[in-house]
């Protein structure tokens, strides 16, 4: 098995003892998963000798790697993950003999976990940032917020088998927050792209390889948002008219008059938008979950042509080494870079959606996946109040 030269650059520290010598390695970081999941691949040393008695090591070594252990992952000595190893692979035959093991960082267990299976059901008066550490703190994850996180919920409830992860993105949602891993054991509220990457991505000159994709089929000329209002509450008669006297000319029920004006109006609201780079007549309507005034409606249809329009635009580049830029650093998810990519006719600023971190035999890599900027916009989903009724005598 060859090892890399450099292999000393990837630490696995599990239960107190480093590990560093590693055939391969990956860890990727995706503004999309909650968590980071990382994969080594070694010579298993100690379960080597345990197989083959008859060939005792004549040096001490390491105590192998034992399954669902506690884990944190260095690169050039800075803490990038702290988890758990979910996974573990072996395999050996006349000739070689390997091992492989996988972990995400901490918040996994979000995603595989009950949000609160002995209760609450649901929440009064209390913000995103304190249900968040609410639900957070038996995994021992800490929550911080980037961004502000709006007003308490008056109510949130949950299914009894609804996932940590599912409850805290359906509240983040109304509060237009988005939901991330820091990778070293927090949960952070923040908004997309806050940062900007260490360095432009250039293809022709810090690229190696590169990749695009454009799909266009989730994009639409017109967007329609219909949700429920009660805006026309107030002019409602207390008894709806009745719908069961049939018409004589068309055999249907026969509508009011007034239901335009007034049932109409408290029954379906719709929010329009246009996106002006799609010209041929393709519109789509979408429903929305709560009850929604048009002003909602159509900051919803904008919202919805924003993020189809960030998410049609998929680019991919692989980078040499993790780092870069005149600090150093690491190249992160959820950060902005200035895309020049003549082959695929990008010049502008874009997201940096996802990263994984390579080391094999070629050497030391990053994989870097590129969306819109507008790909991971949050809109405030809350149900609006319903508006004041006018005061009698004011126009």
């Amino acid at each position: 098995m060859s090892w890399s030269s450099g292999a000393g650059r990837v630490t696995l520290t599990v239960n107190g003892t480093p590990y560093s010598r590693w055939s391969e390695f990956s860890l990727t970081r995706d503004v999309g998963d909650i968590a980071g999941r990382f994969s080594v691949k070694y010579f298993d040393a100690a379960r080597a000798a345990a197989g083959m008695p008859a060939n005792p090591s004549s040096s001490p070594l390491p105590p192998a790697i034992g399954r669902r252990e506690s884990c944190a992952l260095a690169l050039d000595g800075e803490t990038v993950l702290t988890g758990w190893i979910d996974g573990m692979e072996g395999q050996w035959d006349g000739s070689s003999i390997a091992t492989s093991i996988s972990g995400r960082d901490k918040t996994g267990d979000l995603a595989d976990c009950a949000a609160s299976p002995t209760g609450p059901a649901e929440w009064r008066n209390v913000t995103l940032l304190q249900v968040a550490q609410q639900i957070c703190a038996p995994f021992g994850i800490a929550v911080r917020a980037e961004t502000a996180v709006g007003a308490p919920f008056t109510r949130l409830a949950l299914n009894p088998h609804e996932s940590a992860l599912s409850l805290l993105e359906k509240a983040a949602r109304q509060r237009a927050v988005l939901v991330v891993s820091d990778g070293v054991g927090g949960l952070v509220l923040t908004t997309g792209g806050r940062s900007a990457a260490p360095a432009d991505i250039r293809v022709g000159f810090n690229v190696q390889r590169a990749g695009f994709r454009f799909d266009d089929t989730h994009r639409y000329s017109d967007v329609y948002v219909k949700g429920q209002s009660e805006k026309a509450a107030g002019a409602r008669t207390e008894v709806a008219p009745s719908l069961s006297h049939a018409s004589a000319a068309t055999g249907s029920p026969a509508i009011p008059a007034n239901a335009g004006t007034i049932e109409a109006a408290g029954i379906q609201m719709t929010g329009h938008a246009v996106d002006q780079e799609v010209t041929r007549y393709r519109p789509g309507v979408v429903l929305t979950r709560t009850q929604s005034g048009m002003s909602s409606v159509t900051q919803q249809a904008q919202w919805r042509v924003r993020v189809a329009r960030g998410l049609s635009t998929t680019l991919s580049y692989t980078v040499l080494d993790w780092r870069a830029g005149t600090g150093n650093a690491l190249w992160r998810p959820n950060t902005v870079a200035r895309v020049f990519d003549p082959w695929a006719g990008i010049d502008e600023l874009m997201l940096i959606r996802g990263v994984t971190y390579r080391m094999s035999a070629q050497g030391f890599m990053t994989d870097i996946s590129v969306v819109g900027l507008t790909a991971f916009d949050r809109i405030d989903e809350a149900t609006p109040k319903r508006p004041l009724k006018p005061v009698k005598g004011n126009a």
